[in-house]
């Protein structure tokens, strides 16, 4: 080769070199999807690892990613979604010396000589020790790092960006990363009990550390996204712990979303994640329920999905589980309030007092309301004229997609109401006009949502007409009436017979 051409070549390289490492895929928009018709956007904790192709089919056109999934199953899923986001998982402060995380697209255990473990430990001065010189430990299974040397940040973030790269992530996951996550729960009381200490010597460091990792793993063209608890008022806010501004970071997991202890710290948080979306920074609510009858999980998922609909403004996706997390580890997850279509928020907001309606809040969409009553005490209120309150369309059999055909059994039944009473830290959605009334399916007769009418859509169709469905979508021929004329007609349509 000629030596201009050489030169050239090499030029257009290392021109094109930093551009490559910055194309990182795109945090998608959680405003209303119109093409989805979906209201609600979803990022799920993690994802079982035997995924058959329906499943990652559904989870593609449906969640906007994952954390912590191997490579073959993440390559699953993006074979259907190229944007599909997928974030790695990593110990942040402190490192796990039995848990696995994902090293070269495998699950790795901290026994392994590839972990974390087996290259901290061969640095003992990587470790922060006591007074006395022993080693700092949390939860009697991990140790605490000493991220004030400069040695530990640089191995830390060149092995994260490694294994990012490895397992083909858009950032990390970074979990254990709060003073709430370790505070009184090491053998170093005189730093990690004592808030004070806490204060003046452990918080400036770890706002430090945030702010170097985020540059370094930004400049390398992958997202810093921490575990920040759920924003809960203590004195770590006070201290300037950076995680409370939104300093610092990509994008966030707030873990146990919504599970404030009361009314006064469940609306200085819900103010908080609508500062930190100003920002710029990506969050992720992950919300749990724990009421052992169904009635009560409706009601707690209505309640973390209302608090979302209430403070998203595009940065904030949700995700929620309860007890026994309905099979996550097995299953894809899918509940009926992911099924809210309530169109664009008509405005954004500044101050949650420019909600208060009635003595609770409000946000008005498009089609409807959301209100939320974030109080310590129950509360009535009366509806200017008669709405239509979305409720789960009786208990499911199962809240996750069939592994065989991806159909979901996720339905709402739409309640005329004139008047709500919404319990204590309890939320409820209402319609201007009876979603039921019509369909607002994109394709006509597309049961399983992959764009295309077949067999398994006719299947679907019979399943919901055997569970007895309100959904307006099974009129498939439009006469009114809902039975085997409308499987005829969708298995005509199958066919190509107009």
């Amino acid at each position: 080769m000629p030596k201009h051409r050489l030169s050239l070549c090499l030029l257009l390289l290392l021109l094109a070199t930093p551009f490559a490492l910055l194309a990182r895929r795109p945090f998608p928009s959680s405003a209303y999807d119109p093409a989805k018709h979906r209201s609600v956007h979803i990022f799920s904790d993690q994802l079982h690892g035997n995924l058959t192709a329906a499943e990652a089919r559904f989870i593609a056109e449906r969640y906007v990613g994952v954390q912590k999934m191997r490579l073959p199953d993440i390559r699953l899923i993006r074979s259907y979604n190229e944007n599909f986001l997928h974030l790695h998982y990593k110990l942040s402060i402190t490192i796990d010396t039995l848990s696995a995380t994902i090293i070269n697209s495998e699950w790795t255990p901290g026994s392994s000589p590839l972990s974390n473990w087996s290259t901290v430990k061969l640095h003992p001065d990587w470790i922060l020790k006591t007074g006395s010189g022993e080693w700092v430990e949390h939860n009697h299974e991990r140790f605490v790092l000493d991220i004030g040397n400069p040695e530990v940040l640089n191995w830390w973030t060149s092995s994260c960006i490694d294994e990012m790269k490895g397992n083909e992530c858009d950032g990390v996951f970074a979990d254990t990363y709060t003073v709430e996550a370790i505070f009184g729960r090491t053998n170093y009381a005189a730093l990690f009990d004592n808030v004070s200490s806490t204060t003046s010597t452990w918080i400036p460091k770890l706002n430090e550390w945030g702010r170097q990792v985020d540059a370094k793993l930004d400049s390398a063209g992958y997202a810093f996204f921490p575990n920040i608890d759920n924003l809960q008022t203590n004195w770590v806010d006070q201290g300037g712990a950076h995680y409370y501004k939104g300093d610092y970071m990509h994008g966030a997991m707030l873990e146990t979303f919504g599970g404030w202890p009361d009314a006064t710290d469940a609306q200085l948080a819900i103010a908080r994640v609508r500062n930190i979306q100003a920002k710029g920074v990506y969050l992720h609510g992950q919300g749990y329920y724990s009421s052992e009858d169904q009635a009560g999980q409706a009601r707690e998922r209505m309640w973390l999905t209302g608090v979302y609909l209430l403070c998203n403004t595009g940065r904030l996706y949700l995700t929620m589980y309860g007890p026994g997390d309905f099979g996550a580890v097995s299953h894809v997850l899918w509940y009926p309030e992911f099924e809210l279509d309530l169109g664009p928020w008509k405005s954004e907001w500044a101050s949650l007092a420019q909600l208060v309606w009635n003595g609770v809040f409000r946000r008005e969409y498009e089609k409807g309301w959301v209100l939320c009553n974030v109080s310590n005490s129950a509360k009535t209120v009366t509806l200017p004229d008669t709405m239509y309150l979305a409720e789960e369309d009786g208990p499911a059999s199962q809240y996750w997609a069939d592994p065989a055909t991806g159909h979901e059994g996720a339905s709402l039944k739409y309640t005329p109401v004139t008047s709500l009473s919404l319990g204590a830290m309890s939320a409820a959605v209402v319609f201007l006009e009876n979603p039921a009334g019509k369909c607002t399916m994109s394709l006509p007769g597309d049961f399983d949502g992959n764009g295309v009418l077949g067999i398994p859509d006719v299947i679907g169709l019979l399943r919901s007409i055997r569970d007895k469905s309100s959904d307006p979508c099974l009129d498939v021929n439009d006469d009114g009436v809902v039975g085997m004329a409308d499987v005829l007609a969708l298995l005509l349509k199958v066919a190509g017979v107009q």
